[in-house]
């Protein structure tokens, strides 16, 4: 390659990935995948303050119950699933666990976190779900002594403190509600989880929760059994749960910064052209695109060192891939009894 071609090349744009926070790269999430993941529980510390813009604060996420997000209410092991607005605050005054079942639906940044924890560690699962858990903490249990069955879960703390208590895996079959007296069997560790923690539990584990004054905290969670077929595994990673609706605020506009938009999966080479599946469909894009492309399914953020740096990402602005604006925080959803929380017993 001559010089003056070396010039007109456009700077590559600096890759982060959604899950950088909490793994310093891609040997990293590598090495958690092939020896912890679905074998031990790990609490991951942050590595960055990027946990902070995943979900709404605690007071929006009660005003968002109360506006008609799906919610039901724990507390000592009975369950209120009527998602009544008026009992929220007497639950949490008492104690009780509000928890939103699929939240995700309406928070499209905690869905981009899904779809990398998906494509990075988990790989395409049948089933995958969240949960967002908001409690003022007496210092008691939450759910009880209980194992959440054949999934891997991710936690995640965004406010407040709280504390597991974990003993070893359970067989398959048991009963998901355990004797408190069991907690007496075996071996337990008690681990703490503060903000920004990101903690890992394989399946089959009983588990106690403590919370310690005001908690918000999401759960998130895959079952075992994998998607079969390559185009039903393509398929499943760029899927995109979104609820339509409007929007809480407008991201600004960034003249360095893009993100990716919704998740894309390069598919194999073909002549002079490659296949990207995305929630929308399949898309041909020309084979210079798929050094960029095969980045997309982590849904990383691109910086850029100016205007002439962004012509690498052309073809995913084209096709909406990529904006240079952050996702939003919260959808305000057009028809909340649509919502998939409300299918939850």
């Amino acid at each position: 390659m001559t010089a003056p071609a070396a010039r007109r090349r456009a700077p590559a744009p600096q890759v982060t990935s959604a899950l950088a926070t909490w793994f310093g790269g891609p040997q990293a999430i590598a090495a958690f995948r092939e020896r912890k993941l679905g074998r031990a529980p790990l609490v991951l510390r942050p590595r960055d303050s990027a946990w902070r813009s995943v979900a709404p604060d605690f007071d929006t996420v009660i005003a968002m119950a109360a506006g008609g997000v799906p919610f039901q209410i724990a507390a000592e092991r009975r369950y209120d699933r009527t998602g009544d607005p008026h009992h929220l605050r007497r639950a949490l005054a008492e104690g009780g666990t509000v928890f939103l079942p699929q939240v995700h639906q309406v928070l499209p940044r905690l869905m981009r976190l899904i779809v990398a924890l998906r494509a990075g560690l988990l790989g395409p699962r049948k089933e995958e779900c969240s949960f967002l858990f908001a409690v003022e903490g007496r210092g008691r249990t939450g759910m009880g002594l209980h194992h959440d069955g054949p999934v891997d879960a991710f936690w995640l703390q965004l406010e407040g403190r709280r504390t597991v208590t974990i003993g070893e895996p359970v067989a398959p079959g048991t009963p998901e509600d355990l004797p408190a007296r069991a907690a007496g069997r075996g071996t337990w560790r008690t681990l703490a989880l503060g903000p920004g923690t990101l903690f890992h539990l394989p399946p089959w584990t009983p588990h106690d929760v403590v919370c310690h004054g005001r908690s918000l905290a999401l759960s998130l969670t895959w079952t075992t059994a994998p998607v079969r077929g390559d185009r039903a595994r393509a398929a499943a990673l760029a899927a995109w749960d979104i609820a339509s609706g409007s929007v809480d605020r407008i991201p600004a506009v960034s003249r360095r910064r893009f993100w990716t938009q919704v998740p894309a999966i390069a598919g194999p080479r073909r002549r002079r052209t490659f296949r990207l599946t995305t929630p929308d469909g399949v898309v041909d894009l020309p084979l210079a695109a798929r050094g960029i492309a095969e980045r997309l399914a982590m849904m990383p953020r691109f910086e850029v060192p100016n205007a002439r740096g962004a012509s690498a990402l052309a073809w995913f602005l084209e096709h909406g891939l990529v904006a240079p604006q952050d996702l939003p925080l919260r959808i305000i959803p057009s028809n909340p009894a649509r919502l998939d929380g409300w299918r939850f017993s």
